[in-house]
């Protein structure tokens, strides 16, 4: 949704995925060449804009407010990477901000990542070449600067790869959708066809045994998913704004939905799946993403799945991660890179990854 569109600026191959709203009413929001917005992203302008630079990537649930500069200036390197203390540059240069995180106000250069559930606050410049780490509130740009304190890391080139691929796969959806909508309007609407990629069959989901397609549905359900319920079972279950997009990585095995809030996303990385038991309950803002466990520095390990009878809260993210039955996530946390016994309850505001090496608080 865009609000008063003579005021946005869209620059070529920018994908913009469904429920993402700009809101430009009142101030200016311009997005350069090859920059994605993704589902249920808010960017809402005031004073002086949101300007926005070209390959700058905004990940599910990313929240952009105020006069906030992103990807517009910064250093190209050369940086040190902290892993290999090899020198390295980036000429082409990316920003990354992750899931559930916030801009508000701040200025972050390129070449950088804001992590998950992280925040960066007014005033604040993130300069070339810092990571902020999951969770971390920054308020200061001795904060945003210093290693010292425990909030930002340096850049690697794992993430200089990581940004790379997300670029290549999002310029690879604008112009998939542009076909099908070239094609048919209504193939980018509703119930519908994945755009067929090099990383993606497209196809449409299987709903109660089911191929269907409608594209009236007001959420966006897309590819190659296969649900237990029915349609009508759906209608009942599943409130607004949901995007479940099987447009990268596929299949989508979901079991029955005890009930789904509005704004939730499910999508997985290219080349993997996601599967989701029966009995859970999805609150408002909750993320389920599809990735492989990172092993000994290596994602080979498990794919994401979530057990029976689980509930995830509002803003809750479940990322390269194994959920067991009867499990619970609180509000604002992440599962990222473990896998959770049955019976396992996550509390509010809490970072639990690698298996549990690192737990931390969400400091916003």
């Amino acid at each position: 949704m865009i609000n008063n569109h003579t005021n946005v600026t869209l620059g070529e191959k920018v994908y913009v995925a469904p429920f993402a709203q700009l809101n430009a009413t009142n101030a200016p929001i311009s997005i350069g060449a090859d920059s994605n917005v993704q589902d249920q992203v808010k960017i809402t302008a005031s004073g002086t804009g949101v300007q926005i630079g070209e390959r700058v990537i905004l990940a599910h649930m990313a929240v952009v407010k105020g006069a906030a500069k992103i990807g517009t200036q910064g250093s190209t390197g050369p940086f040190t990477d902290p892993v290999t203390n090899a020198q390295f540059s980036n000429t082409n240069p990316e920003t990354f901000l992750a899931f559930n995180c916030e801009i508000d106000g701040a200025t972050i250069q390129r070449n950088t990542v804001v992590n998950f559930l992280s925040r960066v606050g007014p005033g604040v410049t993130l300069p070339a070449g810092k990571v902020v780490l999951p969770g971390k509130n920054i308020t200061t740009n001795l904060q945003a600067n210093s290693g010292i304190l425990g909030k930002v890391a340096n850049l690697t080139q794992a993430d200089v790869a990581l940004m790379e691929g997300i670029i290549e796969v999002n310029e690879a959806f604008a112009q998939g959708y542009t076909e099908l909508a070239r094609a048919d309007l209504t193939n980018v609407t509703g119930i519908n066809y994945a755009p067929t990629t090099f990383f993606n069959s497209g196809g449409l989901p299987e709903i109660g045994g089911i191929p269907t397609r409608d594209p009236s549905y007001p959420n966006r359900i897309i590819g190659n998913i296969t649900f237990q319920d029915s349609l009508t079972t759906l209608n009942h279950n599943l409130g607004n704004s949901i995007s479940l997009r099987a447009d990268e990585g596929e299949p989508f095995n979901v079991g029955s939905i005890a009930g789904m809030a509005n704004d939730v996303v499910f999508h997985a990385l290219e080349t993997t799946s996601l599967t989701l038991g029966n009995g859970v309950g999805y609150g408002p803002r909750a993320l389920v993403h599809g990735g492989r466990q990172v092993v000994n520095g290596v994602a080979n390990g498990p794919e994401t799945s979530i057990g029976d009878a689980v509930g995830l809260g509002p803003n809750s993210v479940i990322f390269r991660s194994s959920i067991g039955n009867r499990s619970a996530i609180g509000q604002r946390s992440a599962v990222f890179n473990s896998t959770l016994a049955p019976r396992t309850f996550v509390r509010p505001r809490v970072i639990y990854a690698d298996n549990g090496s690192l737990i931390a608080r969400v400091e916003w």
